[in-house]
C-alpha cells in the first residue's frame, strides 16, 4: 500500500495526514503541489499528522525534508506528530530529528504556537 495523503488548511495550520508506507515517489509530487497550493506566511507551520505513517525509506525522509524547505521558505515551521515507534527510530538514525520539531499529539503543537506572539 502506498501512502495516502489529506491536506487541509485551518486558521493557524496546514495540516497533511499521512497514512500507509512512503517507499517510492509515487503520489509525492502531487502531495508537495497541493501543500504549496495552501502554503501562506499569515500560518503558523506545516503540521505532518504521522499518526497512520506505517513505515518510510528515505523517499520518505527525503519527502518530509521536501515539506521543511518549502515552509521555510515561507517563513513557516515544519512539525512532525505522532510518529510510530519505526518511523520515529529512522529519523533518530538519521538525526533529522535534531531538525524538524516532533511532538505526541496536536494539542502540544497548538499549545506549543499559540504561546508564541
Amino acid at each position: 500500500m502506498s501512502a495516502q495523503f489529506d491536506i487541509t488548511k485551518s486558521s493557524n495550520f496546514v495540516l497533511v495526514k499521512i497514512s500507509g508506507r512512503i517507499i517510492s515517489d509515487e503520489g509525492l509530487t502531487e502531495a508537495l503541489n497541493q501543500i504549496d497550493q495552501v502554503l501562506t506566511n499569515e500560518l503558523k507551520a506545516v503540521l505532518c499528522d504521522c499518526s497512520a505513517l506505517e513505515y518510510c525509506n528515505s523517499t520518505g525522509l527525503n519527502f518530509f525534508v521536501r515539506i521543511l524547505t518549502r515552509s521555510r521558505k515561507t517563513g513557516l515551521d515544519c512539525v512532525l506528530v505522532n510518529l510510530q515507534p519505526s518511523v520515529k527510530k529512522l529519523f533518530e538514525i538519521s538525526k533529522l530529528n535534531e531538525i524538524f520539531s516532533c511532538f505526541n499529539s496536536t494539542e502540544e503543537v497548538e499549545a506549543k504556537f499559540n504561546k508564541v506572539t
